[in-house]
């Protein structure tokens, strides 16, 4: 979706708004985008600390314990962007119970809800953080709002590290448990993995596009993310499992 920017990177801040020196949709648009993500970053918490909980393996305890800290400190960062805009973490919260059903958000739903063992902790990490940085790294470090800009690029600089864990847990666990079971999470995971970025060509996106607080269309993301998975799955052998073409995707 090719949309002219109204806003260059890190042109705003909260004064900016306040001032009415900006479209007077922008920080409606801009509130909703920091709750989206605060409670993406909140959820992806809530499921590490649930896998501390459940996995004792000793190899893998230390970078759930870093991960943990490290997600709780993003979602503070961005709960923190959202009240320097005169919103509370509960108003934020509030404002995503309908979005929360979506499912775009069944991925941190599913996370924080129900990981248990080392599959679901595999599964997670290739749904959340691998998607999770695409989304941050392209889309909101770039954004015209620069509190979310630089809250960005602390995320993506310290959770950098995710995404090899991700990539050494999937070949850890490709040994453990087989080729087949490591295809059947998959066939559960991947359609929420890819559905976490969001319906393409929506409305909300292309106000996101035109205010500069998003880059790239939705569908893009998650076709870079598919063609990266695919890579890695090459890689160790294995199959992805097909998807239908349209939001939401299912199981083809």
């Amino acid at each position: 979706m090719a949309v002219r920017r109204r806003y260059a990177p890190r042109e705003l801040n909260a004064a900016d708004i306040a001032g009415g020196r900006t479209d007077p949709h922008y920080k409606r648009v801009l509130v909703r985008l920091l709750a989206a993500h605060a409670l993406a970053e909140k959820l992806t918490a809530a499921g590490y600390q649930r896998a501390l909980d459940n996995i004792a393996d000793p190899a893998l305890r230390p970078t759930i314990e870093k991960n943990l800290v490290e997600e709780r400190k993003h979602a503070r960062l961005v709960y923190r962007v959202l009240g320097e805009l005169g919103i509370s973490d509960e108003a934020a919260d509030r404002m995503m119970i309908p979005v929360i059903k979506l499912p775009s958000f069944a991925a941190p739903r599913h996370f924080a809800a129900h990981t248990a063992d080392e599959i679901d902790l595999l599964m997670g990490s290739l749904a959340l953080d691998m998607t999770g940085l695409l989304m941050i790294g392209i889309n909101y470090r770039d954004s015209s709002y620069a509190p979310h800009s630089r809250a960005a690029e602390i995320i993506v600089e310290e959770e950098a590290d995710h995404e090899v864990f991700a990539s050494e847990l999937l070949s850890r666990t490709i040994e453990k448990y087989g080729a087949a079971r490591i295809e059947r999470a998959l066939g559960e995971w991947l359609p929420r993995a890819v559905n976490f970025f969001g319906p393409p060509g929506s409305g909300f996106t292309y106000d996101c596009l035109q205010f500069g607080l998003k880059a790239r269309d939705n569908q893009d993301l998650a076709e870079l993310y598919l063609s990266m998975l695919q890579r890695r799955a090459e890689q160790l052998g294995i199959n992805l499992p097909r998807l239908t073409s349209e939001y939401p995707h299912a199981l083809a």
